[in-house]
């Protein structure tokens, strides 16, 4: 049985049995010793409970204006709670250090990242999400593509522009490219690379070269006249054509001397243009131009690029074969910013980056006045429901007891014999909560 219920037969109980106590006493044409003890018992009984119980109410009520002069302490200083309530919830319970101890301790930020993990690899292998995101980003890229495209055009022309209007940001930038440029060429790793690159362009290009080669020596020996014939002469006889040009251009390439003399020139071109890109003439002649360049080549891109960029993306994406691609492409994307970012969370760096966001947040976190706002948001009736239901009932118990110490007290205005066992009970009570007292002090736990 729930004790409000039991707190509900007492109270009324007790009253009943006093009023029928004293209607008997009443009745009788002589006073009877028993009635009379009973009912005195009875009244101190009352007396007890309804002092605990009217000290209760008068927490909460009145609830609005005052009855002869008193208004309920909880309606009257609601605003003092809920500061005093958010304060101590802030300091003593949700206290930032408190919150920090309790997430490292069950390591929740490792066990929530796993979950976050676990949650998107199982929304990336879902085809149902797969289908609903692609036809949601076809659609946004037919609707806002062309509007996204020159956004960015229009925002990369006018940060160019900014740059090239500015002699500071001109140095900065070109400082900044010839620094790679040099770091790049100047690795001799870098330089065969280019060789390498040279003499495989050239290997491809070598029977247009060829021919090229021989049409103009052609023409080199006409134009010399009787000279010219006989050398076109000479030219036939020894079969100085096409083919025997592609030859002697294959074996310049495949000649082993030919790449450490191709390095050589290139350590010389490198030095010369090394010289050229630290020269305040090129500095100042980029300079001069920088802001000429980016208008011409905005210009063209606004007329050419970008109009045949936004045609190709429409046709692009009204053809629906494509969509497969556009979501591979998508969700490859989120895949490799998902690696990218365990990765970085993984790591030492990343650690200490996301557990100072943490705690910075945390300690951003404003629980005063948080519990204050919603204190204040309720009427007096859910707050009296709330802290009633927070006591556990211990308010009630207040009641009960109240009522039971009232009858004890009364057993005493009966007979002061009565004060005996009264006493003594107080006298046990006193001395069971000073053992307990003293067995806690000892451990250092009181």
């Amino acid at each position: 049985m729930e004790l409000s219920v039991i707190d509900q037969w007492y109270r009324w109980g007790l009253i009943a049995t006093t009023l029928i106590l004293a209607v008997i006493d009443l009745i009788l044409p002589t006073p009877n010793v028993w009635i009379n003890g009973f009912f005195i018992v009875c009244m101190a009984g009352i007396v007890g409970y309804f002092t605990n119980f009217l000290a209760i109410k008068m927490l909460f009520q009145p609830k609005k204006g005052k009855v002869l002069g008193w208004e309920g302490l909880v309606p009257k200083n609601q605003a003092k709670i809920a500061i005093s309530l958010g304060e101590s919830i802030q300091t003593q319970l949700l206290a930032p250090d408190i919150i920090l101890d309790y997430i490292y301790e069950r390591n929740l930020i490792e066990i929530g990242i796993k979950k976050i993990v676990t949650w998107v690899d199982g929304l990336l292998k879902n085809q149902k999400f797969r289908n609903t995101v692609t036809t949601k980003l076809v659609s946004l890229l037919k609707e806002k593509g062309p509007e996204i495209l020159s956004s960015t055009f229009n925002f990369s022309e006018e940060a160019l522009k900014k740059i090239a209007k500015n002699p500071d940001e001109i140095k900065k930038y070109w400082e900044l490219a010839r620094n790679k440029i040099l770091e790049y060429i100047q690795n001799q790793e870098n330089r065969e690379k280019i060789a390498t690159l040279i003499i495989k362009v050239i290997k491809e290009e070598i029977p247009r070269l060829s021919k090229v080669l021989n049409e103009a020596l052609e023409e080199y020996l006409r134009e010399k006249k009787t000279i010219g014939g006989l050398g076109i002469g000479i030219k036939k006889l020894i079969a100085f054509d096409d083919d025997a040009i592609q030859e002697l251009l294959e074996k310049f390439t495949e000649d082993p001397e030919t790449s450490d003399q191709l390095l050589g020139v290139l350590d010389i071109l490198v030095e010369e243009f090394r010289a050229n890109l630290s020269s305040s003439e090129t500095q100042e002649f980029i300079a001069s131009k920088v802001e000429e360049w980016v208008s011409k080549a905005g210009n063209y891109a606004r007329q050419n690029i970008l109009p045949t960029t936004i045609n190709k993306l429409e046709e692009y994406l009204d053809n629906e074969n494509n969509w497969k691609q556009v979501e591979e492409y998508f969700f490859q994307s989120v895949e490799w910013i998902k690696i990218k970012v365990l990765d970085f969370i993984n790591s030492t760096e990343g650690r200490g980056f996301l557990k100072a966001g943490i705690e910075k947040a945390i300690r951003q976190l404003n629980v005063t006045q948080l519990v204050e706002e919603q204190v204040m948001k309720l009427d007096t009736d859910e707050l009296e429901k709330m802290i009633l239901d927070n006591t556990g009932g211990n308010l009630v118990v207040i009641q009960f007891l109240g009522g039971i110490l009232g009858m004890i007290a009364g057993l005493i205005q009966v007979n002061i014999a009565f004060s005996l066992p009264v006493f003594s009970l107080i006298l046990i009570t006193w001395v069971s909560h000073y053992r307990n007292k003293a067995k806690y002090v000892k451990k250092g736990e009181w």
